[in-house]
């Protein structure tokens, strides 16, 4: 396995990863690649020792930051202090980020916890949380929020986004399992909640659930209009590839080229871009699905090695 021989401090390891040059966008010089480490969950729980392995592939590879999936805030302070440590030896940016809706039961003891450890974090400055989980996963036939519980929403979103700033962060919801659009007074959606909410509640796009997870698949042309609209209330992305209505474990096409929405956070000067997969729970996959999805980036001249 590429980690096995990963060790902190010895010779052959940093002459090696003097030697891998840094991934870069082919046109977009002002953006930067990077990952997340929930593509590697299933098979690698969220750990010091996992989350240190994630900052050495990052490093060897040339990714130059990554999101830190921690779902149930389960670092501790402590440890999160040594892995921000240890990825700034590394030269690698971290962001954390949560696995809760905003209306799980146990959403407000995990933000605060998680926020404690996202503080720690020298990169993009933001704590992260999904828009829904519980209550699409619960019920089958939900199509999306009911009025009260987009009031709710906007509440929960509201106060995190304040609390992050007290904390020197920004406070980013990600699109999921909830619709994007709602339909009149039958059910709400994500842009409702963007319209709602406070200038402080930031977004994290992730460009294959419009078109996979969320219970209501969305118009690509509606996608791409709000997107335009609203790429100044964008911080990063999760890039990511749906094909017949499923996330794919291996990055592709997208309903929404991938290649336009690179452009797009090109010119608005969003760097962050996450490489995001669907999450398999054989190690030896997930990380031959991360190297096929960079290659397929590099096929596309999308990202080239830095010379």
């Amino acid at each position: 396995m590429i980690l096995s021989g990963c060790s902190s401090g010895s010779q052959e390891q940093a002459a090696e990863e003097a030697a891998n040059p840094n991934l870069e966008f082919t046109d977009y010089d002002n953006l930067k690649l990077g990952f997340t480490t929930q593509n590697f969950l299933a098979a690698m729980p969220v750990s010091l020792e996992t989350s240190k392995q994630f900052i050495d592939y990052g490093a060897e590879q040339g990714y130059a930051w990554l999101e830190l999936r921690d779902p149930n805030a389960e670092l501790s302070v402590e440890e999160s202090q040594e892995i921000a440590a240890y990825a700034q030896e590394k030269d690698i940016e971290v962001s954390y980020a949560i696995q809760k809706g905003l209306l799980d039961d146990d959403f407000w003891p995990t933000f605060e916890k998680g926020l404690q450890n996202a503080v720690v974090f020298e990169g993009p400055k933001l704590i992260r949380s999904l828009a829904s989980l519980s209550e699409f996963a619960s019920d089958t036939a939900k199509q999306g929020w009911t009025q009260e519980e987009l009031v709710i929403a906007v509440q929960y979103a509201d106060s995190a986004a304040e609390l992050a700033n007290e904390a020197g962060l920004q406070y980013v919801v990600e699109n999921g399992g909830e619709p994007f659009f709602g339909q009149g007074e039958q059910y709400f959606g994500v842009a409702d909640l963007f319209t709602q909410a406070s200038e402080q509640v930031g977004w994290q796009f992730d460009t294959a659930n419009p078109f996979s997870v969320a219970r209501v698949h969305g118009a690509t042309d509606s996608i791409r209009n709000y997107l335009q609209a609203n790429v100044g209330n964008l911080f990063y992305i999760h890039l990511k590839s749906a094909q017949n209505g499923q996330a794919q474990e291996v990055l592709g096409e997208n309903p929404l080229p991938l290649p336009e929405v690179l452009q797009l956070l090109s010119e608005h000067s969003v760097p962050y871009v996450a490489i995001e997969l669907q999450a398999v729970d054989n190690q030896e996959q997930a990380f031959a699905n991360q190297e096929q999805s960079l290659a397929y980036l590099q096929s596309q001249n999308l990202v080239k090695k830095a010379q």
